[in-house]
């Protein structure tokens, strides 16, 4: 196993802070590329190292791989993603990195109806015509994702989404997680890409059966329209351009595109990745009234 230090690049999001505490679990030396030092460290564990760098400006980020043999790359949703995957590329050329994980999407095509989807294909490829030695990871929508439910569940026992009756093949955060560090710690990635799942095809209305299972109370999916879910992500204070994505990729979701269950995850983790049911009772007390 190497003990290279590793750059990580969106370690304040849900999947860049999940795979900074497997690294620290497992003694690998981390570097947190951030764009503000003092909130993030308030908020990542103190014994990393942070270094400010902004992937919008390609000047700031030399220093971030001075050292550094492998990094890892993700970046929130927004409208230049192609661009800021572009700029970090070039920094990780220039600094001669020996490999690079990058966080794709699954499905990823450049004629999706999902401009998120989209947006992922165009960057995978521009990774791939990089000349950078590369990993490109590829999961479904995260179990993670109910959390933003959790509160209307706790309050109404009932939760919205445009996902209609379709199943998908949801995967834990925390998996994901694992199977970047063994990749960015271990020998036989360079130039693969893995597409990532659960170990299950849900639908929503089996997903909150488990919820009102697990909590030990009554729970109800109630499918909506692209538009409706639109309207109220905006109606919430999300940017337009941001609500919109978010419906159109949902919407995508819910024509059961999304269910295949695949391999890579299960070889990947050595073990059967995390159900469902698994994430719902270790976060039980957030669905709880």
């Amino acid at each position: 196993m190497s003990n290279s230090k590793i750059l990580v690049s969106g370690a304040t999001g849900t999947n860049g802070r999940a795979l900074i505490d497997t690294l620290l679990s497992r003694d690998v030396p981390v570097r947190a590329l951030v764009r503000n030092i003092d909130s993030a460290r308030a908020t990542l564990p103190g014994s990393i190292e942070l270094m400010q760098g902004d992937l919008s400006a390609p000047d700031s980020l030399s220093a971030a791989f001075d050292g550094i043999d492998k990094a890892y790359v993700v970046t929130a949703v927004q409208p230049n993603t192609v661009a800021l995957f572009r700029n970090f590329y070039d920094a990780a050329r220039d600094a001669g990195v020996s490999h690079v994980v990058k966080f794709s999407g699954m499905g990823a095509e450049v004629d999706s109806p999902s401009e998120v989807i989209r947006q992922h294909a165009t960057s995978d490829a521009d990774l791939r015509a990089s000349r950078l030695p590369y990993t490109i990871l590829r999961p479904n929508s995260f179990h993670q994702n109910m959390l933003w439910q959790a509160g209307g569940i706790a309050t109404t026992g009932k939760f919205y989404l445009p996902l209609g009756d379709a199943a998908q093949s949801t995967i834990d955060v925390r998996d994901i997680a694992d199977i970047s560090s063994t990749i960015l710690t271990t020998d036989g990635h360079i130039g693969k890409t893995y597409d990532l799942t659960g170990p299950e095809s849900l639908s929503f209305h089996d997903v909150a059966r488990i919820i009102a299972d697990v909590r030990g109370a009554p729970v109800e999916y109630v499918p909506i329209t692209q538009e409706a879910a639109e309207h109220e992500m905006r109606d919430q204070g999300m940017p337009e351009w941001s609500a919109h994505s978010l419906a159109e990729i949902q919407a995508l979701f819910a024509t059961g595109q999304y269910a295949q269950v695949t391999e890579d995850s299960q070889r990947l983790l050595g073990r059967t990745p995390r159900s469902f049911r698994d994430f719902a009772t270790d976060h039980k007390d957030a669905f709880m009234a």
